[in-house]
């Protein structure tokens, strides 16, 4: 069977060996349905033909007196009808308008000798939704001394729990292009800090803990990318964007949980603030994204992106030392750095209807940086040099969310 692409029809070529007998029964049959089909009544509209010649009778006949003459040769002609209005000509069909690369669901009913050509209307269409997501992480740093050679102290909040409210949306052309991007806001509500401070700079070796409470946590990312493989039911864009993340934890009590008798004993308690630290991380990103459909209303999107430059920006506040005696600090103690990481997102949808729908998934962020600890300048009555200090963050989570799709809308002569 050969499916013709052009009228929709099927038509089947059987290749065999014909015997004399079996064309001369065959041509038989032919020509009885000829007759047959012949001697019918010419009833009924009939429906235009591209295989007979639709010009108008300029000899006067009818068909009836057509059939006379090849019936009765020498009888007298029939009087010549009135000639009516000329047949009007059959209006081309009207090509059709799509916003996308999809045919048109409208079927073609009747064979045409020419499909009419398909017009692609440069549109947009778009998604927005809300999503929840709870995540889970940790924030470190390592501290070094002034040449780098020695760790002096570790500070690593972990065990963190965080829930955040967010914004998502999507805009895509059918040029290719699009933009993508989401915000959210939420709060750490959970964690501890175990504050670890390393001989010959601290001696015997320290190691602390308090509870992590009251943290935030703010961020959003824009993306702008092009769609290099569109199929119905696959489609794989690349991209390029920012991402911002903006963490702040705090810790509250101090215990000393290592050899050092002299710090956090005896215990401090857990309604006293004693460290904050607040970091605003800035990334250049790049990535693919993916939507693949899995049958029916089910559809997995999958995101990676590689951020090939981040900048940190950052303060520790250190409560109980900052005052005006020698060796206190003067305030918040301003940290940067630069580095690379990583994100990932996955997430499984489910169509409620053409334009709704919801999704469970999950994401996981990585950053990490090196640079400076600035406390020159920050030290009552003492000369202090920056120190190097290593920062990285994790955040992790599952997230549910809903969406509503809008568009397609045309934006001929626009873009």
């Amino acid at each position: 069977m050969r499916w013709n692409k052009r009228t929709g029809v099927q038509g089947a070529i059987v290749a065999c060996r014909i015997s004399p007998a079996t064309a001369v029964f065959a041509i038989a049959i032919m020509l009885g349905m000829v007759a047959v089909a012949d001697a019918a009544p010419d009833e009924g509209p009939r429906w235009p033909s591209i295989y007979e010649p639709q010009w108008p009778d300029i000899t006067g006949k009818t068909d009836a007196a057509r059939k006379g003459d090849k019936r009765q040769v020498g009888s007298k002609p029939a009087p010549a009808p009135e000639l009516g209005p000329p047949p009007q000509s059959i209006p081309s069909p009207a090509p059709e308008l799509t916003t996308g690369s999809v045919e048109s669901p409208v079927a073609k009913r009747w064979p045409v000798a020419n499909a009419p050509r398909t017009i692609v209307v440069p549109a947009f269409e778009g998604e927005l939704g809300l999503r929840y997501w709870m995540n889970f992480g940790e924030t470190a740093k390592n501290l070094y001394n002034i040449p780098g050679t020695a760790m002096v102290s570790r500070l690593t909040y972990d065990g963190l729990v965080g829930h955040a409210a967010e914004m998502f949306g999507r805009l895509d052309h059918t040029s290719g292009f699009y933009l993508k991007g989401y915000a959210g806001i939420g709060i750490l509500n959970r964690g501890q800090l175990n504050d670890e401070d390393f001989p010959p700079f601290i001696t015997p070796y320290s190691s602390t803990m308090s509870d992590q409470r009251e943290g935030t946590i703010a961020y959003a990312s824009a993306d702008i990318g092009f769609n290099l493989v569109r199929q119905p039911g696959f489609r794989l864009g690349a991209y390029a964007g920012y991402h911002y993340l903006d963490q702040k934890v705090s810790a509250y009590g101090c215990g000393q949980v290592g050899s050092n008798a002299d710090i956090c004993a005896p215990q401090i308690p857990n309604n006293v603030l004693v460290i904050t630290q607040s970091n605003h991380w800035n990334s250049l990103r790049v990535g693919l994204d993916a939507t693949v459909k899995l049958g029916g209303p089910f559809s997995l999107s999958l995101d990676a992106a590689w951020l090939p430059y981040v900048k940190l920006n950052g303060g520790d506040s250190h409560w109980l030392r900052i005052g005006t005696a020698p060796g206190d600090f003067t305030g918040q103690i301003p940290e940067d750095g630069q580095g690379t990481g990583y994100q990932l997102e996955a997430a499984l949808a489910y169509a409620v209807n053409q334009n709704v729908k919801v999704a469970i998934g999950g994401r996981y962020w990585r950053m990490e940086t090196s640079g400076l600890t600035h406390f020159e300048n920050h030290v009552v009555g003492a000369t202090a040099f920056p120190q190097p200090v290593d920062w990285k963050v994790e955040s992790y989570g599952v997230f549910v969310q809903g969406s509503f799709k809008f568009g397609p809308y045309p934006t001929g002569g626009v873009f």
